[in-house]
């Protein structure tokens, strides 16, 4: 138990070093650590995909939110994942992207996807198709990742594991999508935003990170949520307004 504590306390100590050279406000993710380090020694085991989860939702929420056009960029790079995906897409599984399996936009992959955007007419044409994609992508890339058995709003307290996705997973696997059907011309209506996150516990909100979409006509943000979705189901696409208000 002792060396569990130990690692913990070294990677709370580093990621709370870069949130002091960035400037976000630590006083959030102190909260956090301490909540964690408290139960780890109520507990006979720990799961750090937890840990980066809640490491990663207190740096995004503390941090204020990026204009669109950011392209979610920021929140793949802190996962170590290129801002620029592009045939080559990383599935992100077992919490906090902690194992990683490569999934292939062939062509034949990439004609079907530019077949189904293309034929939105609206922006709320295009949010309907987007889900249909989305949900498309965590099939296959849940068969190579071996997520098909994945829980809606997984957490430590119902499955966990490689076999299981969080929101941060997701949010990484979706952003990466979004930002190659966004580059490669596939959206009309919509372009990528910065993901967002709520809730920290003292809010009496659990953490929650979702992608982004924006709206270009009129500005507004609609969040791609999958984790309150089971394996291979569409996301709820809903205002970020909306989806703030939720818990």
């Amino acid at each position: 138990m002792d060396a569990i504590h130990n690692r913990c306390e070294r990677r709370v100590g580093k990621c709370l070093g870069r949130v002091w050279e960035t400037g976000i406000n630590c006083h959030r993710l102190k909260f956090i650590a301490g909540n964690v380090s408290g139960k780890i020694m109520r507990t006979k085991s720990f799961s750090f995909g937890l840990f980066k989860f809640l490491i990663v939702a207190a740096m995004l929420s503390a941090a204020p939110l990026m204009a669109a056009g950011g392209e979610g960029g920021a929140f793949l790079e802190k996962l170590s994942l290129s801002a620029s995906p592009s045939s080559v897409l990383v599935v992100c599984h077992g919490f906090g992207c902690a194992y990683r399996n490569p999934f292939v936009l062939t062509p034949a992959r990439v004609t079907m996807l530019r077949g189904m955007l293309g034929a939105a007419k609206s922006a709320k044409d295009e949010r309907k198709v987007l889900a249909k994609a989305v949900a498309w992508f965590d099939r296959e890339g849940g068969r190579t990742a071996g997520t098909v058995g994945r829980v809606a709003r997984a957490s430590a307290e119902t499955k966990s594991g490689p076999t299981q996705m969080d929101c941060i997973d997701l949010t990484a696997n979706i952003t990466e999508l979004l930002i190659v059907l966004d580059r490669n011309k596939m959206l009309r209506f919509h372009h990528v935003g910065e993901p967002v996150s709520r809730g920290l516990f003292i809010d009496g909100k659990q953490p929650h990170t979702t992608p982004v979409i924006v709206e270009n006509a009129s500005g507004t943000q609609w969040s791609v949520d999958s984790w309150t979705k089971a394996y291979g189901q569409s996301p709820d696409i809903i205002t970020i307004t909306e989806w703030k208000s939720k818990s």
